[in-house]
């Protein structure tokens, strides 16, 4: 059994890797929807107050969630200048960095899987791998503006943002939550190929892959490889394997190679390479 050292630990829905040296240099807050969660997976916000000459990369093993955010201050990411809103797609290609200098706040709205397509009508597909303005889609979305996550009431004017939001562009809710519930399913499942997650929810390949990518903004398979790459950093951290083809195996993949090329996909660099700095060897 592998040597368990210093683990990465999980964040909600996705893996923060470095969290004691994002912790310190940046302050992460976390707020639950009281009035629409079936929407919502969570608001947050991010601040940092960083020495001159200091620079810090955050990274965050991607998600198949859609964020809406307010940005101010020192920061770079691709797609977004300071100040101002964007709204952020499934990043599917590659780990997502942000640097972070000098002073800074984001805070966003991380809707649930297929929510934010559900409110605004946008194919969550040409949101993929991309960052826009929230203005260039005024009349679908509203900018997300003026919400001091130092304030007292920010999470109700959080939540009165999402309510003016449904209330202004979802017509038949009952219709929304039941795509909702769908896209849930899909997101979550556990399955060892497309059409047994097809199974699952009572729907035909093609139907899948159409809700899959105008909902979510990508396909089932690869919400089935995310998830067992995020199973594979679970175990990783816990250095529960014996071996690394082992667990290759164990959670589906033909051989380490192909674990190794989907694992360094999303994280940004191999198992191998991930497992030894893991240990210090």
């Amino acid at each position: 059994m592998v040597t368990r050292t210093k683990p990465t630990h999980l964040a909600e829905r996705g893996v923060l890797l470095d969290p004691a040296g994002f912790a310190r240099h940046a302050t992460l807050q976390r707020w639950r929807s009281a009035m629409n969660p079936q929407f919502v997976e969570h608001f947050w916000s991010v601040s940092w107050d960083l020495p001159p000459g200091t620079r810090y990369v955050a990274s965050l093993v991607p998600l198949s969630a859609i964020n809406l955010t307010n940005e101010w201050g020192g920061s770079i990411r691709h797609g977004a200048e300071r100040p101002g809103s964007y709204i952020t797609g499934v990043v599917s290609r590659r780990r997502f960095d942000v640097t972070l200098y000098g002073w800074g706040h984001v805070v966003g709205i991380r809707y649930r899987p297929g929510a934010f397509s559900v409110i605004t009508g946008i194919d969550a597909r040409s949101l993929r791998d991309r960052t826009f303005r929230a203005e260039k889609f005024i009349g679908q979305v509203d900018p997300l503006e003026g919400i001091d996550p130092r304030q007292e009431n920010a999470a109700l004017r959080f939540d009165a943002f999402v309510s003016g939001q449904v209330d202004r562009y979802v017509y038949d809710l009952d219709e929304a939550e039941s795509i909702l519930e769908r896209a849930a399913i899909v997101d979550a499942a556990e399955a060892s190929s497309v059409a047994e997650l097809a199974d699952q929810v009572g729907l035909t390949e093609r139907s899948l892959e159409r809700l899959s990518n105008f909902y979510i903004g990508v396909g089932p398979k690869w919400l089935l490889m995310r998830r067992r790459v995020h199973q594979s950093l679970q175990r990783l951290n816990a250095a529960e394997y014996e071996s690394l083809s082992g667990l290759a195996h164990d959670l589906g993949w033909f051989d380490y190679a192909h674990f190794s090329r989907d694992f360094k996909r999303i994280v940004g660099q191999t198992p191998r390479a991930y497992a030894s700095a893991l240990t210090g060897t």
